[in-house]
């Protein structure tokens, strides 16, 4: 076993006795072409997977809106409700409707909101390949809940029909 060790130590070391240090042109090279074509061939299901991901983040949010307007809904016995500006790609939750009693205007009280854009992966709204839900109104933006875009929750647990 030590013969072969010394065998290999005096490959790396040159007739002079002095070792050599370092990495040829050539092995570097192949090491960054070897790394060009596995980044090549990974960047395809990387970006599939957080376009997937930003998708799945804003459906999360969204979902966790709509849980806590029922719940605030029903705990203050008050109406809630999650409105979706589509010009501006912005999602709200707000505890009540300002002093023009319109759902979605900018005078509503907003407990808090998030932007499409800001999960990333360029999140619009529409209906993408997937095309009108069957039975609900076609609506240019996807958006098809009848009070100004906005699902309505009251403090009996019940809400108004439409999809984003």
């Amino acid at each position: 076993m030590k013969r072969a060790t010394f065998a290999i130590l005096e490959f790396y070391v040159s007739a002079k006795g002095v070792w050599k240090t370092g990495f040829t042109l050539l092995e570097l090279l192949t090491t960054v072409a070897i790394i060009g074509i596995i980044s090549a061939i990974a960047i395809l299901p990387v970006s599939y997977y957080h376009g997937a991901c930003c998708v799945k983040a804003a459906i999360y949010e969204i979902t966790g809106m709509i849980k806590e307007a029922k719940q605030n809904g029903l705990a203050n016995e008050k109406y809630y409700a999650i409105s979706v500006n589509t010009a501006a790609g912005r999602v709200s939750l707000l505890s009540g409707r300002g002093p023009d009693g319109i759902w979605n205007t900018p005078d509503d009280e907003v407990v808090r909101s998030f932007r499409l854009a800001g999960k990333g992966g360029g999140i619009c709204f529409g209906y993408g390949s997937y095309g009108p839900i069957p039975g609900l109104a076609e609506a240019p933006d996807g958006v098809t809940f009848p009070s100004n875009n906005t699902l309505v929750c009251n403090p009996d647990l019940t809400g108004n029909a439409g999809a984003v």
